[in-house]
């Protein structure tokens, strides 16, 4: 699939319209999703990214949360100051480097967050069983190269 090529006018034009329409909407209900469960969580919108990257990638410094929050290190500092004091994480020494500290997800919590995406998982689950592995592997294809893309504008933008 060449990226480089613009859909031509037409039904595919009006096809990549209406996905693209899709993906703001998509976004916007994943923003707004997260918002609730952010406040239902006691926890704020870049508290609950930061939950979900601890997830993802496991312990990690206050420098690299900062780094891919896109956030500074003071407000990072504040940050997990906050998720620190509600239990949602712990500060601990790095095993690599005793001098440095790394936070890590408390596992409950990260259960506790993880059972309010538990409905959205269920009917994503149930919606995936109606396309073909073919159909899937196309979609997959398309977020993942949406996500750089993403990536890629945010470092532009950023600079």
């Amino acid at each position: 699939m060449r990226m480089d090529v613009k859909p031509r006018n037409g039904e595919e034009g009006e096809q990549a319209d209406r996905i693209v329409l899709a993906m703001t909407n998509l976004a916007g209900a994943l923003g707004r999703l997260n918002d609730v469960i952010a406040q239902q969580a006691g926890v704020g919108p870049t508290d609950l990214m930061c939950l979900h990257t601890l997830n993802r990638e496991g312990p990690s410094t206050a420098g690299a949360l900062s780094a891919r929050l896109g956030r500074t290190t003071g407000a990072i500092t504040q940050m997990i100051d906050r998720l620190e004091r509600a239990g949602f994480v712990r500060r601990g020494p790095d095993p690599d480097d005793r001098r440095r500290v790394v936070v890590e997800a408390v596992p409950e919590a990260l259960e506790k967050v993880a059972a309010a995406y538990a409905g959205l998982d269920a009917r994503s689950r149930r919606l995936m069983g109606e396309y073909t592995a073919d159909q899937l592997r196309i979609v997959h294809a398309f977020l993942e190269a949406s996500h750089h893309l993403v990536v890629q504008e945010i470092d532009s933008l950023t600079g």
